[in-house]
């Protein structure tokens, strides 16, 4: 039967799910020392977005791929968060016990920088998975996507509370646990992809009017400049 073909749109789809547990797998795993969870984000992101792109190729191999070219700057990238989601977790804790001693500017000021830094990470791993950057420039480019396609933004951040607010709900999440472990970070992110990915694409297309020049022999593997989505945030 056709529909049982490898090329066939069902295996296709059996497929790239199956390629989505593999890398939330390796995503959970990598994220189990905690100093390796940035890399191992932007490196599902990397996947993911090869995979909207039907580019994927050995996923696991692909995903080792970003996860150590990225490291570095994604390891930093992942400390700076670490370091304000404490800063926040702390005011959040002193609101709590003391919560009729602070102004309410004080907890408004704190809820919208809090929104702030969720908007900009849901932009800023997928950004440090495709384009070359500094690392304040991922973040400026990641606050600036995330506030030009905010349906977007906020789409995403909804996908990606989803499997966890599960467990919240009675014993939903323990029933559905097993799920949980096959899809929890990459499903969102496969869907973050397809929200994204035409955003990136008109960045690239762009980087590529500006570099006629460009050598295009390294095909999918090609990363591109911060120059690329300076081009787009200007049109």
């Amino acid at each position: 039967m056709k529909i049982f073909q490898l090329d066939s749109p069902l295996m296709r789809a059996l497929g790239k799910m199956a390629d989505i547990v593999i890398v939330n797998l390796l995503t959970l795993l990598l994220c189990v020392p905690v100093i390796t969870a940035g890399a191992a984000f932007t490196a599902m992101h990397y996947c993911m977005l090869k995979l909207v792109r039907d580019e994927e190729a050995g996923i696991a191999k692909q995903f080792f791929h970003s996860f150590k070219d990225n490291f570095k700057q994604s390891t930093i990238i992942w400390l700076i968060f670490l370091l304000i989601a404490g800063f926040f977790g702390l005011d959040y804790f002193l609101i709590y016990a003391n919560p009729t001693g602070l102004s309410p500017y004080i907890l408004g000021g704190v809820l919208v920088f809090t929104f702030l830094i969720m908007f900009v990470g849901v932009f800023v791993y997928p950004i440090q998975a495709k384009f070359v950057n500094p690392i304040p420039k991922t973040i400026k480019t990641a606050f600036v996507f995330a506030f030009r396609h905010f349906p977007a933004t906020l789409l995403i951040l909804i996908a990606e509370a989803a499997p966890f607010s599960l467990f919240f709900i009675g014993n939903v999440g323990l029933w559905l646990f097993p799920l949980e472990l096959c899809f929890c970070f990459a499903a969102p992110a496969f869907l973050a992809a397809k929200l994204y990915n035409k955003h990136f694409k008109k960045a690239e297309d762009i980087y590529l009017e500006a570099h006629p020049e460009e050598d295009l022999s390294a095909g999918d593997e090609h990363i591109f400049s911060d120059s690329a989505i300076a081009g787009d945030e200007n049109k």
